[in-house]
């Protein structure tokens, strides 16, 4: 096991943690919280070595592999799948003293490498670097790409996936949700859920603690207070403890009033809105965490418009491309409506943010128009817009000049409300952190008094404080909402419909965000087959029509085809479907056993060989898990290869 003992860190002369503790079991997902320069960073820094202690120590066991995202900001040529097998070291050392011992004809070498090879299940290799790279939302197009070719985002998600290719006990990842849209964040709360390391994760993503972690490691006041369970159930036991404290009594109860009124106001508007019931129990949930939420020091708060035009903005055949000859949109037909609250989802690529920017006039469309009503005013957040902001400039210059009408006095004021101190909001914003810019490019918008707000990807460098207030704040806001974010906490709280960005079109989806995911993890897993199985189909009519056939000799020939081609891989979709329905069960078994690990009850004392019992009756669940998933992906490639050959 991993053993944290009385560790004490610095910063320079600030103290981050004094006689700090944490055990972490082999198997066991801990989640690290804490607000933004706690120390949670440079503790990692401390487990891999790569920061000094300046009091005691942290015990490793000799024989753990620990995995985590490099941070090097390579030039690489390797293409994009070679760099992610990069991140199985003893697999890829492996294969290239193989070609080297080819290209010196060395047979004992070669010999004794695929030895080797077949040891370590080598087969295996490609094949799972395939399955994240798809997982992570790239295209098999991308596989053969270099990984220099790709922009900074996409990088960090090739860092990820070679991390997670490696052969690790123990797995330290910090904020791995950042770069990832929400269908790879769904795709990652599966794969760690079933992976049979232990997990050190720094998140301030709600959802994804409570689908990840079977504990919580809050880092407070230069210690580490442990607190078995998800994310939701440290809240409630952190929420207990804060109601003890005298001392938060009287704020507290200030709270509860709002929090109480605000629920018995949203209620009244609920029973029309669309999926309210999630946000009624979202918002009721928060009564039993308001001592927690008390101590928050953000409070932030939109102003309610002054005038909500309805409809807001007509979309009326919209379409767009940065190529002409390549549309990312086209015929797009929308209605916004006063007091809408839209999610906006799709995978990275469809057009999300290009959708965005022409709704803000950024882009023009190509085609149609957007017709925007009188009176309307948009405030934007993006992640260009934090980076436009003057560095030399403070945070009270800001405002004032942006908006002429504020006083100094009423900058500063308005600023500590977004956890601006004094010396902040007169500081040069240069030496801001990414939360900081954030918060205050957000403060900006607040200060318009918009009517509609559009977010894209706003939680980015936001710790959870900070996230708690913008969410609160959205909440009770009257106007309108366009929000693209890949965490599933804020959407759920903020979110009455969903409009979905997918092969050129922008629609309205119907169902839940739930919904929308489990679909996107079905289309993942079949994405590979289905495709193979298109392109043939598609591709043989364009042979029988230059033969000169007539349509009904096409349709018949088409047909033959399809029947040869089912006849074909008979066998192979047989077996698929024997896997599959092994594979639920396995799955069944594994979130059984999740929720088991999840019980605070079973990491008492008393209940060691039971909690041991469980951790290995889920490594051995998840190799079979593996193996069948493996099966699943060479009955795959026995498919494409048969189909390749009616091509």
């Amino acid at each position: 096991m991993l053993a944290i003992q009385s560790v004490s860190l610095f910063a320079g002369t600030k103290c981050l943690l004094d006689n700090a503790n944490l055990t972490l079991h082999p198997g066991q997902k801990v989640g690290i919280i804490g607000r933004n320069g706690v120390g949670k960073s440079t503790l990692f820094k401390a487990i891999l070595g790569q920061q000094t202690l300046d009091a005691g120590q942290i015990a490793i066991p000799a024989n753990w592999q620990i995995g985590y995202v490099q941070q090097e900001d390579l030039d690489s040529d390797l293409s994009a799948l070679d760099y992610v097998l990069s991140g199985d070291t003893l697999y890829y050392q492996l294969i290239n003293q193989l070609k080297k011992a080819e290209q010196q004809n060395d047979e004992a070498a070669m010999v004794a490498l695929h030895d080797q090879l077949d040891h370590i299940q080598a087969y295996q290799v490609p094949l799972k670097a395939e399955q994240l790279l798809f997982g992570l939302g790239f295209e098999k197009a991308d596989l053969s790409r270099e990984y220099r070719a790709f922009s900074g985002g996409w990088q960090v998600r090739l860092k990820l996936a070679k991390a997670l290719m490696q052969r690790s006990d123990l797995l330290l990842l910090d904020e791995p949700t950042n770069h990832l849209d929400i269908e790879a964040v769904a795709w990652l709360e599966q794969w760690l859920a079933a992976y049979s390391g232990a997990v050190l994760l720094i998140s301030h993503d709600r959802h994804f603690l409570d689908q990840v972690v079977t504990g919580i490691a809050l880092l407070e006041e230069q210690r580490i207070a442990f607190y078995s369970g998800n994310f939701e159930s440290y809240e409630r036991q952190r929420s207990m403890q804060l109601m003890q404290q005298q001392a938060l009594l009287d704020k507290q109860k200030q709270r509860m009033q709002h929090l109480k009124s605000f629920i018995s106001r949203f209620k009244a508007k609920a029973s029309k809105a669309k999926q309210a019931q999630s946000r009624v129990k979202a918002l009721e949930r928060m009564e039993e965490i308001a001592p927690l939420q008390a101590t928050n020091p953000f409070r932030f708060e939109f102003f309610n418009p002054d005038h909500l035009p309805d409809p807001m903005l007509q979309i009326e055949q919209v379409g767009f491309g940065y190529e002409v000859s390549k549309p990312l949109l086209h015929s797009v037909n929308l209605v916004l409506r006063a007091g809408d609250r839209i999610g906006l989802v799709g995978v990275n690529g469809s057009g999300k943010s290009t959708f965005l920017k022409l709704i803000v006039q950024e882009l023009k469309p190509q085609t149609g128009k957007l017709f925007y009503a009188k009176g309307l005013k948009i405030g934007y957040f993006a992640q260009h817009q934090v980076e436009a902001l003057d560095l030399d400039a403070t945070p009270v210059q800001t405002l004032l000049r942006n908006f002429e009408t504020i006083t100094e006095q009423q900058a500063r004021d308005f600023l500590g409300g977004f956890g601006f101190s004094h010396d902040q909001a007169l500081s040069p914003i240069r030496h801001f952190s990414g939360g900081e810019k954030a918060r205050l490019s957000l403060a900006v918008i607040v200060y318009q008094k918009p009517n509609l707000i559009i977010l894209d990807e706003p939680t980015n460098h936001l710790d959870m404080d900070a996230r708690d207030a913008l969410d609160e704040a959205l909440q009770a806001f009257d106007g309108a909402l366009i929000v693209v974010s890949h965490d599933r906490h804020m959407l759920a709280g903020i979110v009455d419909q969903y409009w979905w960005v997918h092969e050129g079109q922008v629609s309205l989806f119907h169902g839940d965000l739930d919904a929308y995911l489990q679909q996107r993890l079905l289309l993942l897993k079949q994405q590979k087959l289905a495709k193979t199985e298109a392109d043939t189909l598609t591709k043989q009519p364009g042979l029988v029509e230059e033969s000169g056939l007539n349509k009904k000799q096409q349709r018949q020939q088409n047909a033959e085809q399809r029947k040869r081609l089912q006849q074909a891989t008979q066998t192979q979709r047989k077996q698929l479907e024997k896997v599959n329905k092994q594979l639920v069960v396995k799955q069944q078994r594994m979130d059984e056993l999740h929720a088991l690990l999840a019980d605070d009850a079973i990491y008492q004392a008393d209940q060691l060989v039971q909690l041991n019992k469980l951790l290995a009756e889920q490594a051995n669940c998840q190799s079979q898990l593996d193996e069948l998933e493996m099966a699943w992906l060479v009955l795959e490639e026995e498919i494409e290869e048969i189909v390749k050959k009616f091509d």
